[in-house]
């Protein structure tokens, strides 16, 4: 008692300070003091300071009412929230004063002008008053004469919930709710006289709290997640409180068909008595307190109020698909509860509970699958919705919204329906499932929603093209020119175009009837003959056929369809299609994307047959090699991806051990293929693939098939090359890189020999000087009389001066190795289309030439002449249109400038840099869309220093360069060249410092 007395002793002054004069600092002091004192004392002092402090809140003076009448109700709040309410005078008062503050009685209006804080003060104060009370005062105040004091608070709370739009207020106002119902989370749920009494006392407010609470579950995601999950436990608990079946009549009974029946005929009779049960759209005032003095919570109320919540539900069906797990799983325990408790009075809504708890069986959270299972398992009513008798129907029901659901693209509600179509394929026996999918109505709407999900997109990706599709697999990590394979960038679902979670869903209910072999069976066989008699959707189909196929099946029926379905994708026409550029792009789009579903389908085929894939192997690869050197990014990857496939299915392990264990058919087949005019596209393809994955001196047999064949391309190229000019230039490009690569160690060795004999060179020479020095005016000089080091030199010059003295480089032919003298053919052959009217020829024949100079370097007599010959057309290319081909000329002017040096600086001087000046100069303004402009400008800047020191410019001729640079780095819009050109002058200035100051100086630019 002394601490109780000192509590009271300190506390009262300041009580009586604020109940004379309330003032902010005051009110807050008290409510901080208050919140200090432990809960048995507040208890105690309860009845002394509340009810004082209450109804100062309703009658608070001055200029500051509604800061000050904030403040006392955080003290109110405070005792609420501390102490427990145990007369039903006190709980009333409060309640009463509460609500005046917020709602006009007269006018049935929330009173305007109030503060959020104060409203969230108040609704706080009501919630608290409500759940803090004994269990024997709910029994005393929830009567039929405080029907209309309790109608007011929801009135307010449904208010707020409707007109305002702060979040921790609608929030307050749901728990406002949930305390004045008495189904919040403190009360006894397992008193069900408790909340029977509830029940039948406010079950009449159930068609505003029902609207509002929807309302609240579909609002958008402004509201936030916390809002949503708390209006889905709201909507659960009232449903749960009116329709729970307080008398357990049934609870322990097996509802059976019969009894399913009779419930049925009663909705009917009540359907067609034309009585308004529910009250609704009374007007008349004296109607409305009829209805409300007279209505009980009767079967037959409840039998009609839950068709119209049945109907209600089905707006909240996209929450079985929810992005937020605790929202999903605030809805699974709504449905198993109702479901459990309220199925005797909520007939129709019970299939609405069933088809949630199967739809929440396939989510990927543990929790929520052990409720739903256990609810099924559990619940002996779902046998009168899932008898065989209705099974069919509520299945048909469900697919009929699946493809409007789809169309319609909202990702929560197609990952909602197809977890429910997921959910009924698990539940279905195999029995169940074929007998219903064998009604020819159902098998329609089931591969209709099928075609709908697997409709595809046609991306730009499908009509990208590499102008240099070499990508050789067999050589080391760190010089491999690797691509990203990924399907998903040109196989792209129209309607889950940025869903991935639906496609996810979408792709779970193929893998579910993949499981079904007699359901399965029957679907493809569906499937097949559409796409065998009317080719409509075949894609589609094609997708489809690819993700049901499983990896491995031992049903007779499926092994049939199988292989029908593989000989069909064998034949011809799904591959000889038409994938020119020159193609309407909406039929090249398609032509591609079947192209790349074929291949898709094949590696599936290949994995489900395996061994037996064997005696289909030849025929596979005929069709997939040539696509593998298609110059479409998506063909040439996809193609890719099914010879790894293959590979991998075989144990080889890499694309290179298929094809090395396959040559001889390859090579006699590329023979074939090159000696048929109509085939010879074919075979240059296969020949280009075959190079880029296996080196052609691996084998004796493809260095026997593949020599003979370049040289027959290079001789016959002024009639071959008329037709297919491009893929006879990229064979021979993709052939002077492999030989590069072949002889990659030997080039390099031989710059290393270079090196040693230029240091040896110096050497001898400062050696001469040193004993010329040494030796006598009148003796020999070192010229006269040789050393023996020198002895030898004439024998090697000897060697050396009869192939200078034979003639033009021509005729050393004969001397070359053989790779070189090929290597020279090839790039005479291919300089003659530098001046191509087709872009990718010139592309590709700078390419060439960019590679197969390499070889030459340690040939100058071949390399040089060479030189001398492309540099006209090689020059008008930096005057050409396109961006591409002037990038492609400048690097091979960056190799050039390495190994000609000399030879060609003033050709650059005169023909090159002025034109590229001029196509730098023109560009510094070039729209930001203008990427391959962009690029070659950044490759410009990059490569600039190197090219000027490989070729030794003197400060006269490096001026026009540094102008180039000074211009970007003073005038470019974008950052990224500044940045570039700040690089570009600090190369050159260890090239050549005082040019670059001199050409800095005065600019405003640091060093």
């Amino acid at each position: 008692m002394n601490s109780l007395a000192e509590v009271f002793a300190r506390l009262k002054p300041l009580f009586e300070k604020v109940i004379r004069d309330p003032r902010q600092e005051d009110i807050a002091k008290l409510n901080e003091y208050l919140t200090a004192i432990d809960g048995n004392s507040l208890q105690i002092l309860q009845n002394v300071f509340l009810q004082q402090l209450v109804i100062l809140v309703d009658s608070v003076p001055g200029r500051n009412r509604n800061e000050l009448k904030t403040g006392l109700m955080e003290c109110v709040c405070t005792i609420l929230d501390k102490t427990k309410l145990r007369q039903a005078v006190a709980m009333k008062t409060t309640v009463v004063i509460l609500v005046k503050q917020v709602y006009d009685v007269k006018s049935g209006q929330l009173i305007g002008e109030l503060s959020e804080e104060f409203k969230l003060g108040v609704l706080r104060g009501l919630t608290l008053a409500c759940r803090n009370v004994q269990s024997e005062l709910v029994e005393e105040v929830y009567v039929k004469d405080n029907l209309s004091l309790l109608s007011q608070v929801l009135f307010v709370c449904v208010s707020v919930l409707s007109g305002e739009r702060f979040r921790k207020l609608r929030f307050q106002a749901l728990e406002c709710i949930l305390a004045t119902m008495q189904i919040h989370d403190g009360f006894d749920f397992a008193d069900k006289v408790l909340r029977c009494q509830v029940a039948e006392l406010l079950f009449i407010v159930l068609p505003k709290l029902l609207v509002t609470l929807i309302s609240v579950v579909n609002g958008d995601e402004k509201q936030g997640k916390a809002l949503t999950r708390m209006g889905v436990k709201t909507l659960g608990r009232v449903l749960g409180l009116i329709f729970e079946d307080y008398d357990g009549c049934l609870v322990e009974e097996e509802i059976r068909t019969e009894e399913f029946v009779k419930l049925s005929k009663e909705l009917s009779q009540l359907d067609g008595s034309g009585r308004n049960v529910l009250g609704m759209g009374l007007k008349d005032a004296k109607a409305r307190e009829d209805y409300f003095s007279n209505t009980s919570r009767s079967r037959e109320w409840l039998l009609e109020a839950e068709k119209k919540v049945e109907r209600v539900l089905r707006t909240v069906v996209h929450l079985r698909g929810a992005e937020e797990e605790s929202i999903r799983l605030e809805f699974a325990r709504m449905n198993a509860t109702l479901l459990e408790k309220c199925a005797s009075n909520m007939p129709t809504c019970s299939v609405f509970f069933l088809e949630s708890l199967l739809a929440l069986c396939q989510d990927e959270s543990d929790k929520i699958r052990a409720i739903c299972e256990g609810a099924l398992t559990a619940s002996s009513h779902s046998g009168i919705c899932f008898g065989d008798s209705r099974l069919d129907e509520l299945f048909y029901e469900s697919l009929k919204s699946i493809p409007r659901s789809i169309y319609r693209g909202e990702e929560s509600e197609q990952i909602a329906c197809f977890r429910l179509l997921n959910g009924y394929v698990n539940f279905m026996t195999d029995a169940q499932l074929c007998t219903i999918i064998s009604n020819q109505e159902i098998l329609n709407q089931l591969v209709m929603i099928l075609a709908a999900g697997a409709e595809l997109d046609q991306p730009e990706e499908l009509v990208r093209r590499e102008y240099v599709s070499y990508r050789f697999e067999y050589v080391p990590l760190e010089a491999r020119l690797d691509k990203e394979k990924r399907e998903s960038r040109w196989i792209v679902l129209r309607n889950f175009h940025v869903q991935d979670r639906s496609r996810t869903y979408f792709l779970q209910v193929l893998r579910s009837l993949q499981t079904r072999p007699e359901t399965l069976s029957t679907i493809l066989n569906y499937i097949l003959e559409d796409l065998f008699t009317t080719k409509l959707n075949i894609n589609g189909y094609l997708f489809l056929l690819s993700e049901l196929i499983p990896l491995e099946t031992s049903h007779a029926s499926l092994q049939s369809i199988f292989r029908s379905a593989f000989t069909e994708i064998l034949q011809d026409y799904h591959w000889q299609v038409d994938l020119e550029e020159s193609t309407q792009i909406s039929d090249l789009k398609f032509n591609i994307l079947h192209i790349c579903l074929s291949l898709r389908l094949m590696s599936r085929f290949c994995q489900l047959f395996r061994d037996d894939f064997r005696w289909q192997l030849y025929d596979v690869l005929r069709h997939t090699l040539p696509l593998s050197g298609s110059n479409l990014n998506c063909v040439n990857e996809a193609a890719e991806m099914t010879l790894d496939t293959i590979a991998s299915a075989f144990g080889l392990g890499s694309i290179h051990k298929l094809i090395f264990q396959n040559l001889d058919y390859i090579s006699q087949h590329i023979t074939r293929c090159l000696k048929r005019p109509g085939s010879f596209a074919e075979g240059v393809h296969m020949l280009e693939s075959v190079l880029r994955f296996v080196p052609y001196e691996s084998s004796a047999v493809l260095e026997s098939t593949i020599s003979p064949i370049v040289m027959a391309i290079l001789d016959g190229h002024d009639q071959r090359m008329g037709t297919a000019r491009i893929l006879c230039l990229r064979v021979l490009q993709i052939f002077v890189r492999a030989i590069r690569y072949r002889y990659r160690a030997e080039v390099d060795q031989k710059g290393n020999e270079d090196d040693v004999e230029l240091k040896l060179g110096e050497k001898i020479e400062q050696l001469k000087k040193e004993m010329d020095q040494k030796l006598p005016d009148s003796g020999a000089t070192i010229e006269e009389v040789p050393p023996e080091e020198d002895s030898v030199e004439p024998d090697a010059d000897q060697e050396d001066q009869p192939m200078e003295e034979e003639g033009p480089y021509q005729s050393e032919e004969d001397k070359l190795p053989p790779h070189i003298r090929i290597t020279v053919k090839i790039l005479t052959v291919n300089f003659k289309y530098l001046s191509s009217s087709v872009l990718e020829e010139r592309v590709v024949a700078l390419g060439t030439l960019n590679e197969g100079i390499y070889l030459l370097q340690s040939h100058e007599n071949q390399l040089l002449p060479l030189v001398h010959q492309i540099w006209f057309n090689f020059a008008e290319r930096f005057a050409d249109v396109s961006p591409v081909v002037i990038g492609c000329a400048f690097d091979l002017l960056v190799s050039l400038g390495q190994l000609a040096k000399d030879f060609i600086r003033k050709r650059t001087l005169d023909d090159v840099l002025p034109r590229l000046n001029t196509f730098m100069t023109a560009n510094i303004d070039a729209d930001f869309s203008a990427l391959q402009t962009y690029k070659l400008q950044r490759r410009i800047l990059t490569h600039a220093p190197s090219l000027v020191s490989s070729m030794k410019l003197n400060e006269r001729q490096l001026d026009q360069v540094l102008n180039v640079g000074k211009l970007y780095l003073v005038k470019s819009p974008r950052r990224e060249l500044q940045q570039l050109a700040r690089e570009f002058f600090e190369q050159l200035s260890q090239y050549d410092p005082g040019a670059v100051v001199l050409k800095l100086h005065g600019c405003g630019v640091e060093k």
